[in-house]
């Protein structure tokens, strides 16, 4: 008979292995607290757009005759942009916006995250834009409440090597699970737009928040995804020479949208104008902006939505919606508004894929693949020089 004991787990061992699961718990709560906030996010504004009559919907419902609405269309974002401009010059520590570049610089050069009022002030200043109808992007603000959040485990002292990195890895793959309802798609973007490679010490936390940031949005709360597409089938091979081109022409629209709004931010300051007159402007030109052309304000889902739908806009819609889309983004961001640039991107994205779609449906009607293909080519061509994330 065999007299031999079981085998007793060395120290090392035993440690690794709660090290182990205190990671995977820390990226559990990071990952449900950080979607919970990131949908009362989304749910806030639109809140504030029915509220203050920046949707269409709102503005229908009111009742109110036409020149009140012409002044309450100019009046909530020239206050909305005042407030803000006061917020981040007077409030906020770093005296501007923070967001995912600071993010990443964190990440890259662990030099530590701005500091949490600075952006707790900014996460209420892009609040109060989008509420506000400016033509900002919602995603990066929620990629860095996610990111803030998974910061403030370095008060825990867990004693866990680069437990800060892998924090903040979850919190913002939970808050792109949360927002588009797609885990996986939260568990890249962490990677490649953050920790900027693949790393094993962060794939198991990131993945379990990013999972339980699905679960929240898509089970707790049954969100809806952003919208629904039947993309068909791709009907010849050589089709993939005229994708290489799209990516292609893509890759010159995404330039032209980041250079836009650094220069129009380049522009705003070397005006020599105060935060607060200068936010005061950006709203005013918002609101004339949305008497004219409602379609280009605000996150532009519906516009996003409607692009998605073949004869929806003609040619030339398409590219005066694209390049309006572009400009009043830019004069958004310069003048004082607070925002993301990603969801923008993926309007302007989709515009452009629609837009090439019907320009080569003139010369080959009939050898081209179903118009929503090229619109989802369009928004991931567009928005992937714009994030740095191809996948």
């Amino acid at each position: 008979m065999s007299t031999d004991t079981p085998a007793v787990p060395t120290r090392p061992a035993a440690a690794m292995t709660k090290r182990a699961i205190t990671v995977l718990l820390v990226g559990l709560i990071i990952g449900t607290v950080t979607a919970f906030i990131a949908i009362a996010f989304v749910e806030t504004v639109l809140w504030l757009n029915d509220a203050l009559l920046v949707s269409a919907y709102a503005k229908v419902q009111s009742g109110f005759a036409f020149w009140q609405i012409a002044l309450i269309t100019i009046s909530v974002p020239a206050l909305g942009g005042l407030i803000v401009a006061l917020m981040i010059s007077r409030a906020a520590p770093t005296k501007r916006p923070t967001g995912p570049p600071d993010v990443i610089q964190a990440v890259q050069l662990q030099s530590g995250m701005p500091d949490n009022k600075s952006g707790v002030v900014t996460s209420l200043a892009a609040l109060i834009s989008l509420g506000a109808g400016a033509s900002v992007g919602q995603y990066g603000p929620m990629v860095y409440i996610g990111a803030l959040i998974g910061n403030q485990t370095k008060r825990l002292n867990l004693a866990i090597p680069n437990l800060s990195t892998v924090s903040i890895a979850c919190g913002v793959a939970a808050a792109i699970a949360a927002a588009f309802n797609a885990p996986i798609a939260g568990l890249v973007f962490a990677h490649e737009a953050i920790v900027r490679h693949y790393s094993m010490q962060s794939f198991a936390p990131a993945t379990v928040a990013a999972t339980s940031g699905y679960v929240v949005a898509n089970v707790i709360f049954d969100r809806p995804p952003l919208f629904l597409i039947q993309p068909g089938e791709i009907l010849q091979g050589s089709e993939f020479l005229l994708f290489a081109l799209l990516g292609l022409c893509a890759a010159a629209v995404s330039i032209l949208y980041m250079r836009t709004i650094l220069r129009t931010a380049k522009f705003a300051r070397e005006l020599n104008i105060s935060p607060p007159p200068r936010g005061l402007i950006a709203g005013v030109g918002l609101g004339l902006v949305t008497l004219w052309l409602p379609e280009i304000t605000g996150v532009g889902q519906f516009t996003m939505r409607f692009a998605t739908i073949d004869g929806a806009f003609s040619a030339f819609e398409l590219g005066g919606l694209m390049l309006g889309k572009i400009a009043l983004t830019a004069f958004c961001l310069g003048f004082g508004f607070v925002g993301g640039v990603f969801s923008p991107a993926l309007v302007v994205g989709a515009l452009f894929g629609g837009l090439f779609w019907t320009l080569l449906s003139i010369t080959m009607p009939d050898t081209l693949s179903s118009y929503s293909i090229y619109v989802i080519c369009g928004m991931m061509a567009v928005t992937s020089p714009v994030i740095g994330a191809p996948l």
